[in-house]
């Protein structure tokens, strides 16, 4: 008779900050070449589905060296970023909101899959105001005088960097001591 034992606390301690370490400094470098000029795209629609490539593999990886019950975690979200890259909607999708809405949507994934709480409530957060800044929903809001192009980058820059100290709260709450 085979027997399973479940040891508590047993669940992959990077299962929060990886995903959003990873996501916040790829969107970073992604936005980051907005900035001279403003209005283009940038590397974002690259870098994101390139991140949650990079979620699955390392997913993946420690899937096959713990050797049980981790394939729920083998991501469907990098699959999902990729999918949406591929696809010309996405191509649509990343012109009319900018980054944001692959950004949340694969998070979205990766926190369902990872059933985490707190991912899933930054993707809708972090999505969410990024896809508003991406049809000008913050930037509007100013003064025309004070407006300038590189405020859009910013704001992106804003919440990818948000997305980073987010990830490093979690890594760090993920490594503390028992």
């Amino acid at each position: 008779m085979r027997t399973t034992v479940i040891v508590a606390g047993s669940r992959d301690r990077r299962a929060t900050s990886l995903p959003l370490l990873l996501l916040g400094a790829a969107t970073a470098a992604g936005v980051a070449p907005m900035l001279p000029s403003g209005m283009d795209d940038g590397l974002a629609w690259l870098t994101i589905p390139l991140a949650f490539a990079a979620i699955w593999v390392v997913f993946r990886f420690r899937a096959a060296r713990a050797g049980s019950g981790l394939r729920a975690l083998s991501g469907a979200a990098p699959k999902l970023g990729l999918f949406l890259l591929l696809i010309i909607v996405s191509f649509t999708t990343m012109f009319l909101t900018g980054p944001f809405l692959i950004f949340g949507i694969g998070l979205l994934a990766t926190a369902r899959w990872q059933r985490s709480a707190v991912l899933a409530v930054w993707a809708v957060a972090i999505g969410g105001i990024g896809v508003l800044e991406g049809f000008f929903g913050i930037t509007n809001r100013l003064p025309t005088p004070l407006w300038a192009a590189w405020e859009h980058p910013v704001i992106y820059l804003i919440l990818a960097s948000l997305t980073v100290l987010a990830g490093t709260a979690a890594w760090l709450r993920e490594n503390r001591a028992p």
